[in-house]
């Protein structure tokens, strides 16, 4: 039985071959880009789910009433261990870091690299496997290093480099902690722990206790430190709401009324972090990814579908035959079920090599690596198992169902219209088809326009050609700004560079902190300010708009207790760019009166998300810290003017590692989700109007093909072409139409929901709406156009002498 029913398939299938291999390649591109998709957010939901006892691990987060009394992502130093000490019963294990980056060096090897200054309990924490070293007490005092495999592969050329000795260079001057390793742990993947802050992935891990990266000893034992990344781990059935009143208590015991009133301990958990950070960036990315791909399968089925239901025809003197020779109803369903599955899964067998083949360009896409096919869990072949189940199926059971159902004397003489009724699933098929198609097409210019509008609107500063190195060694007192600065000056006198400036921050990010300033006079209002620390050339470097003043008087070198504002802190603190100049301001915590030197126009120091926040240039002579020079370079040979630059720099800071960005790719990292979501998009747009294309001239032809006595009669009887081509347009008009009157609301709820996340943004025109109607109308349009011409071309006495 089962035989009969291959070969009575196989035979099918092999007759009308044009229309098989439509089926296979739709199913084909919607199974690939399922599978991409599918492997892409299975990696995305595993993230973290490494890490031992993950369900009871979380992040201390802050919420500040008043902006810029700490970041979100730190907490108070010793905030995690006092928990755990004073609510044992409900903290299990805490883990606290500093985050730094600075020269770790071995002999004559200078390596820049991130240090996590933290607790000596990670390990037992989250569970990372240690491959050379005492699992159970990694650090058994504090000058004891922890590194990573590929660590300790840079700095001694193998992996067991227990015993070895290492130095980290500290903010003090000449100052360097020395360790011994005492583990090795394997390369931490990436998760919500080690890659917490900006993405780095930390690879050597010191003690907190006795640590004087910053000239004191233990960074996290102060209350008034806000900016330690702090964790928990909570004991078993324990929730984060049983801790809401422990925490309150605690923030009482230990820490001033101000930071009471306006601190809130928030617990998020380690579990999603990653999926949730970002407002939910990452939850977006997948949800969008997993639509587009759903979209693109639906497509594929529902092409399935139409071709099957029109080429029904040539199958119904079949039923009707092996109706009367006693076949049963089940028989003819199991017979198109399976082979409907039987396509559906040589479709999913091609998409295997066909994602290998494209996986690199997905990688590049999705900036992710994407599992190969042959490191492929039981969990993939059990979800493509279920997915060639569910999409055979639902291809497949319309047509079994319909035209196994139909009556025996109809079906023994061919008659389609009696047999399938009056085709309005097809057309519901074909316009939801559209819908889809139009949506999809309509969200990606959209997405398009609004990537455009962030990398051409004017941010307030000139990033091209701006190298930014990473400044070592960092002496973080007056002789070692002094000394930076005049390494500034050696690389400023270089044929290659037109300026340098020297600064703690660059314009990647909102600055960590701020505090309460008004005008001395008592006139207009407080305001919370963020400090950042620059110097003189800053401005000149970064191409901003002086509005009023001087960028610390930058013809007369530096003036104590000075401060340059943006215009979003002149207007905060009631004045203008012309009244605020010599004006002085006080620190509403108290400190020094500094007088306004300058001010500079609004420009985007993060991402177009966020609002542009009052800001405040300190010079870094009274910031005393520092951490990049930006180098603006003259003319075209960008890798010429890298050779003098690192000469120079190796010749001025022998023992200093040459690390260096450009502001164009520091830029392009502030909108990665961006970039992937607009170049996914492109890339199922792409798809979503083949499939289309494909469905449509399987459709059509087919149509034609059984159309062609009467396309022929009506040649004889004096009919032209563009009768023939509006028979078949005009039903596509229609369906084209309603698609189009259904996606254009839906879409616009859709992208306006996604563009209010953004601070700068552009407007919905109409303009993205009317083209992609148009290109679908052109689409449609010339396939039938092209099929009609192909038809109209056969000689109509053939047509009418064959029977």
């Amino acid at each position: 039985m089962l035989k009969n029913y291959f070969k009575t398939g196989w035979r099918y299938l092999l007759r009308h071959r044009l229309l098989s291999f439509l089926h296979v390649l739709c199913l084909t591109i919607g199974i690939t880009f399922t599978l991409v998709v599918g492997i892409y957010v299975l990696g995305q939901y595993r993230i973290n789910h490494s890490l031992r006892n993950i369900d009871d691990q979380y992040i201390i987060k802050s919420r500040w009433k008043s902006e810029g009394f700490g970041l979100d992502i730190t907490t108070l130093g010793p905030l995690a261990k006092t928990l755990r000490e004073e609510y044992p019963s409900l903290v299990a294990d805490y883990y606290r870091y500093n985050p730094v980056t600075n020269v770790v060096s071995a002999g004559d090897k200078h390596f820049v690299e991130d240090v996590a200054i933290g607790d000596t309990s990670f390990i037992r924490m989250y569970g990372f496997p240690v491959s050379f070293g005492n699992a159970d007490q990694p650090f058994p005092n504090n000058h004891s290093a922890v590194i990573t495999e590929s660590m300790a592969l840079k700095l001694f050329g193998k992996k067991n480099a227990v015993d070895e000795t290492i130095s980290v260079h500290s903010t003090v001057q000449g100052d360097k902690q020395v360790y011994q390793v005492s583990a090795v742990i394997a390369d931490i993947p990436y998760n919500s722990v080690t890659n917490l802050v900006g993405g780095d992935n930390y690879s050597v891990f010191v003690p907190t206790e006795g640590n004087l990266y910053f000239g004191f000893e233990d960074p996290a034992a102060g209350w008034n430190n806000p900016f330690e990344i702090g964790m928990i781990q909570l004991q078993p059935g324990v929730t984060p709401a049983d801790l809401t009143i422990p925490c309150q208590q605690v923030l009482a015991k230990y820490t001033p009324e101000n930071i009471q009133q306006n601190l809130t301990i928030e617990l998020a958990s380690v579990k999603d972090y990653y999926l949730n950070d970002n407002g939910g960036a990452a939850r977006r990315m997948v949800a969008i990814l997993s639509l587009s791909a759903l979209f693109i399968l639906l497509m594929a089925i529902i092409n399935f579908v139409n071709i099957s239901v029109v080429t029904s025809s040539q199958r119904l003197k079949e039923i009707g035959l092996r109706k009367v020779f006693g076949g049963a109803k089940q028989q003819l369903i199991i017979q198109f079920l399976g082979e409907a599955l039987f396509l559906t899964a040589l479709a999913a067998l091609l998409s295997f090599p066909l994602y290998q083949l494209l996986r690199p360009v997905f990688n590049t896409i999705l900036n992710t690596q994407l599992d190969s096919v042959l490191h492929f869990g039981w969990t993939v072949y059990a979800g493509m198992a279920l997915l060639v189940l569910v999409t055979g199926l639902l291809a497949g059971i319309y047509p079994a169902f319909r035209l196994s159902s139909s009556p025996v004397t109809k079906a023994v003489k061919g008659r389609l219209d009696t047999a399938v009724g009056n085709f309005t699933l097809r057309k519901t098929m074909l316009t939801v088809q559209f819908t889809l198609g139009i949506a999809l097409s309509i969200g990606t210019l959209i997405v398009s326009r609004q990537v455009n509008y962030i990398f051409s609107k004017d941010i307030g500063y000139r990033k091209d050609q701006v190298m930014v190195i990473t400044a070592f060694p960092k002496q973080w007192d007056a002789a070692g700004v002094k000394q930076m600065m005049g390494v500034k000056q050696a690389l400023t006198e270089l044929a290659a560079v037109e300026s340098a400036s020297l600064s703690f921050e660059v314009p990647d990010g909102q600055p960590p902190n701020a505090f309460g300033m008004q005008q001395a006079s008592g006139d207009g209002s407080e305001a919370m300010i963020y400090s950042i620390g620059v110097d003189q050339d800053y401005a000149r470097t970064y191409g901003m708009t002086l509005l009023a003043g001087t960028c610390f008087a930058q013809s007369g070198g530096y003036i104590p207790n000075q401060v340059v504002l943006n215009e979003s802190a002149v207007a905060a603190l009631g004045l203008t760019p012309e009244t605020a100049i010599h004006k002085k301001l006080r620190q509403i915590a108290g400190g020094t009166d500094v007088t306004i030197a300058g001010v500079v126009k609004d420009y985007h120091y993060s991402s177009l998300q966020e609002q542009i926040k009052p800001v405040a240039f300190f010079h870094v002579q009274d910031f005393l810290s520092y951490r990049f020079l930006s180098l603006k370079l003259r003319g075209s040979n960008v890798a010429e003017s890298i050779k003098l630059v690192k000469q120079e720099w190796q010749k001025l800071l022998p023992d200093a590692p040459f690390e260096f960005t450009f502001m164009d790719d520091q830029f392009a990292a502030l909108y990665q989700s961006e970039l992937q979501l607009k170049r996914a998009a492109d890339v199922a747009t792409t798809l979503n109007f083949l499939i289309i294309a494909l469905g449509i001239f399987g459709i059509v032809s087919f149509t034609l093909a059984k159309r062609t006595k009467e396309i022929a009669v009506r040649k004889v009887l004096g009919a032209e072409l563009r009768h023939l081509t509006l028979l078949i347009v005009k039903d596509y008009t229609r369906l084209i139409i309603i698609a189009n009157l259904i996606a254009w609301p839906l879409t616009y709820w859709v992208a306006n929901k996604w563009l209010e996340g953004y601070s700068y943004r552009i407007g919905q025109g109409v303009g993205e709406y009317l083209l992609v109607c148009l290109l679908v109308f052109v689409l449609a349009y010339g396939l039938i156009i092209g099929l009609c011409v192909q038809a109209n071309r056969a000689n109509p006495v053939d047509s009418l002498r064959d029977e």
